[in-house]
């Protein structure tokens, strides 16, 4: 009987086990010096690894189902496939300067912005070919992108036109344009709410944008050069990164208030994401070759850890299983 025990006691530990492997939080950032991609474990606060990708890797779209993530590389005018599992990569052609990158679970397929070309790729992802399916005309110079798989819709920044294009993702047709402020760059938001976010550049701002209805909701005053956005679901409030002001402005968005500026963050703050299976903010710092991690609820600094070299995460960077 003890043998029978203890025999079972085994089968589950090693299953437990086998769990705990597979379970994973990383954060993956983009260097445009060093031509990498730095993969950090969360649950470490550590980098576990480089990963050679193409030339000047900017933006990040994530397939968490599959567990892949997708990098634009803009020099060298391609995208690069990592598998988490084994961290395997395969390179694939996308489009002049691709930028801006974001994958659809509704399509299985991943949508770069081609700053050079005007245009945005829709690329399948299910083969292992990826070929390029549909090229979509949009404004000038297109950078962030998201996309609503419930509205069935693409929201691409034109950062010369001032304006966001709103696209069928069924059709691949333009819907409609919505003006915002000065150099829009950023586009976030999240399955769970309504609201569209848009970072302005060269006017200090954030735009707000109901994703039902299209209305601009309101622009509001941030830092200087703000470059990208993450919402707090726990505290209802969305962080933004200054890049010149060193800073992360706090937006009350049950009122659209800007409520407070956290200063010294790290030179040339960009790329912002949230781990809450550790209560983390994980900002990427340009300037500073780092990454910096604060804490969910205090949003004091807990850690830096070093990048391979400029570090961007230009979009959602922080993959958990």
């Amino acid at each position: 009987m003890l043998k029978v025990i203890s025999l079972i006691f085994l089968v589950f530990y090693n299953l437990g086990s086998l769990h705990s492997q597979e379970s994973f939080s990383y954060a993956f950032i983009t260097n445009q010096e060093s031509n990498k991609v730095d993969v950090i474990d969360l649950k470490e606060k550590k980098k576990i690894k480089e990963i050679a990708v193409g030339e000047k890797p900017a933006g990040i779209a994530l397939d968490s189902i599959n567990s892949n993530v997708y990098i634009s590389n803009p020099e060298s005018g391609n995208v690069t496939k990592i598998k988490v599992k084994n961290f395997e990569v395969q390179n694939f052609k996308s489009g002049a300067s691709p930028l801006g990158i974001f994958y659809s679970d509704n399509t299985n397929s991943i949508v770069v912005s081609n700053w050079y070309d005007n245009q945005i790729s829709v690329i399948k992802t299910d083969s292992e070919k990826n070929t390029q399916q549909q090229i979509v005309e949009v404004g000038k110079s297109p950078a962030g992108i998201y996309i609503s798989s419930k509205n069935k819709e693409i929201y691409v920044a034109n950062r010369e036109d001032n304006n966001i294009h709103i696209i069928d993702s069924d059709r691949h047709v333009l819907k409609k344009k919505v003006s915002v402020e000065n150099a829009p760059f950023g586009v976030y938001s999240e399955k769970e709410i309504d609201f569209l976010i848009v970072t302005n550049v060269q006017s200090n701002s954030i735009s707000v944008i109901n994703k039902t209805t299209h209305d601009l909701i309101k622009n509001i005053k941030v830092g200087d050069w703000p470059y990208q956005a993450v919402y707090d679901f726990t505290k209802n409030h969305l962080y933004v990164t200054n890049q010149r002001s060193n800073s992360i402005s706090i937006i009350d968005m049950r009122n659209y208030k800007n409520i407070k500026t956290i200063n010294e963050i790290c030179e040339y703050p960009e790329g912002i994401d949230i781990s809450y299976k550790h209560k983390l903010i994980v900002v990427a710092c340009w300037f500073e070759d780092n990454i910096t991690l604060l804490d969910l609820e205090s949003l004091n600094v807990l850690k830096k850890i070093q990048t391979s070299g400029g570090p961007r995460a230009f979009g959602k960077f922080i993959l958990e299983n």
